[in-house]
């Protein structure tokens, strides 16, 4: 009994000192981008040695994909939401969209993050087994509730018939992530434009080519 109590004091100590962990790389990577999350920047910011990091996380990538995880779930709550306000799948594409939007204005460093692992990859040799199955399974449940909105949209009657469904949703959200990256880019742009606008005409721009076509009498 006792042998079970202090693994269990343990097990939470360890748990908080990696949230710490996790909690101060989000601040740097949000006040100064990815590149100033060093593991010399993360162990000063949290008063721990390089060394002691390494006790918590196998790699500095571990540790921004941790960041990550938790950002992806905690915009994924706030989508889940978004979506079950309209009715019909054409509508819930475009609640999903503005809702990921939404949440990148207020989060910035999420959009860098997503930026990173995607022109990255993930080196599955630097990232624990475990996480990299929770991240997994986050990810797939993303995907299965998007094709879900694209399945409700052909069956009633607001999405083309003919759609290829995964195609279209892999289409949807790389270009969706690149509008957005490039309307909260705080550098040189030749052209002049307001964020929210941006984003709106590029999902007007996606739902005509998906939407059902009146037919003609």
């Amino acid at each position: 009994m006792v042998e079970s109590q202090i693994k269990m004091r343990r097990d939470v100590e360890v748990q908080t000192r990696r949230q710490v962990i996790v909690d101060a790389t989000r601040r740097l990577v949000a006040e100064r981008g990815i590149e100033a999350a060093s593991m010399d920047e993360i162990a000063a910011a949290v008063q721990y040695t390089r060394r002691t990091l390494y006790a918590y996380f196998k790699s500095r990538d571990e540790i921004l994909l941790q960041v990550f995880s938790e950002d992806l779930a905690d915009r994924w709550a706030v989508q889940q939401v978004a979506v079950t306000e309209v009715e019909t799948g054409l509508a819930k594409i475009v609640a999903w969209g503005e809702s990921l939007f939404g949440y990148a204005r207020e989060r910035p460093s999420s959009v860098r993050l997503q930026a990173y692992w995607s022109f990255k990859g993930i080196d599955r040799a630097k990232i624990n087994d475990a996480l990299f199955a929770d991240f997994e399974s986050l990810n797939d449940e993303l995907t299965e509730g998007l094709r879900a909105i694209f399945r409700l949209g052909v069956a009633d009657g607001t999405l083309r018939p003919d759609l290829k469904i995964d195609l279209s949703i892999s289409q949807f959200v790389y270009g969706l992530r690149t509008a957005i990256d490039r309307a909260l880019s705080p550098g040189y742009s030749f052209a002049r434009f307001d964020a929210a606008e941006y984003v709106e005409y590029f999902l007007d721009l996606f739902t005509r080519g998906v939407r059902r076509q009146k037919e003609s009498a």
